[in-house]
């Protein structure tokens, strides 16, 4: 009994010293340290920038490829931009943006960019919240687009400081997968077409481009509507042409 009296002693001894060194160093090790990288700052720029492309196109390509229309006819309640028009008849229409997908990825451009700042914004937020700082310079913002792709360049320095340990970025990028370029240059086929012939071959274009979906809705014997569809993505881009029109009741 003696014996055992001392070994239930020196049991409690050793589990009160083993609680009192793991006390002490929690003590001196303090909080949890929060890393700079933990904040996912890339990625996070990098998903805003997908997002707001993406939610850039699907609001222009109903219209025409356009934010806010300007010169457009009225289908299903939207206004479609006219991209070929001869407000005459039976002549030929003009082409009225031949220079589409550069004016497509300025649209991108004026929506995202309020997007993205908004998005720097809320990180810095975050950040804030767990004593950290995150400073950043004026920002520089391209699009590009390609094949397939939209393509985002943002140039911004940032300076990210979290006990006392200190990141600094100034480029980030984003690839965003979407057919607003192919969707684009389709529709700059058609305008073409219809400004030579008054019509385009679109069964043949299907068989070449056979990504492509492509209808003709006539609204009148004077206004066509394009829907321009990529099939892989079910995107669909509307265009109105209004060319070698004929008046009413001929």
């Amino acid at each position: 009994m003696k014996n055992k009296g001392q070994i239930a002693l020196w049991v409690i001894v050793a589990a009160l010293l083993v609680a009192a060194i793991l006390l002490t160093y929690l003590v001196q090790r303090g909080p949890p340290v929060i890393e700079v990288k933990e904040f996912g700052v890339e990625s996070y720029m990098q998903g805003c920038a997908i997002d707001a492309v993406n939610e850039a196109v699907d609001k222009m390509l109903p219209q025409g490829g356009f934010l806010a229309p300007e010169n457009y006819v009225i289908y299903n309640s939207t206004k479609i931009e006219y991209l070929c028009e001869n407000p005459g008849f039976f002549k030929t229409c003009r082409n009225q943006h031949p220079m589409l997908i550069n004016e497509m990825k300025k649209e991108i451009e004026s929506y995202i960019k309020p997007v993205i700042k908004q998005c720097f914004e809320n990180k810095k937020k975050e950040i804030a919240g767990k004593g950290g700082t995150m400073e950043t310079g004026e920002m520089n913002l391209s699009v590009s687009m390609a094949p397939g792709r939209v393509f985002v360049n943002i140039l911004q320095d940032t300076k990210i400081t979290m006990n006392e340990q200190t990141s600094t970025f100034n480029e980030f990028d984003a690839e965003v997968i979407n057919p607003i370029y192919d969707l684009g240059n389709a529709a700059i086929d058609i305008a073409n077409s219809e400004a030579k012939y008054c019509s385009f071959q679109y069964l043949g274009y299907m068989a070449v481009y056979q990504d492509l979906d492509i209808k003709v809705i006539r609204l009148s014997s004077q206004n066509k509507i394009y829907l321009i569809e990529d099939k892989n993505s079910g995107r669909i881009l509307n265009i109105a042409i209004r060319s070698c029109a004929i008046p009413t009741g001929i």
